[in-house]
């Protein structure tokens, strides 16, 4: 589960980033009810970075840092 050090620790961009991946795997399970902050904190570290990597074609290559910026931060502050 992410905690609230994991999130404090990424900035802006990371966050966004993170949120969009998140939201959008979660849009495409069909869930049933809307992603929200709660959703974000249950994903396990485990099956972030494999999201990450899925929506990865989005970024441009100067932006492809931003996946390693956010595992490492997320390993680092648990």
């Amino acid at each position: 589960m992410i905690t609230d050090n994991q999130i404090k620790a990424l900035d802006e961009n990371e966050l966004a980033y993170l949120y969009y991946c998140l939201n959008s795997e979660w849009d495409s399970l069909n869930m049933g009810y809307e992603f929200n902050w709660y959703i974000l904190r249950a994903f396990r570290n485990n099956t972030i970075q494999h999201i990450l990597n899925k929506y990865s074609g989005n970024l441009t290559d100067e932006n492809k840092p931003l996946i390693m910026q956010i595992l490492t931060k997320l390993e680092t502050n648990k």
